[in-house]
């Protein structure tokens, strides 16, 4: 296996990453909020 260290700014996102860049007004950030807002978050939790 070969290791090598990088910087973050070589990093580069895959295109088939999921991940989006949620913001206020976006349907899917005001179910996660709400959703937040309803259930809490548990980041205690291990």
């Amino acid at each position: 296996m070969k290791m090598q260290t990088m910087t973050l700014e070589d990093l580069k996102p895959a295109d088939y990453n999921p991940r989006k860049d949620l913001q206020p007004g976006d349907p899917e950030y005001e179910k996660l909020k709400r959703s937040l807002d309803t259930f809490g978050s548990d980041n205690n939790r291990k």
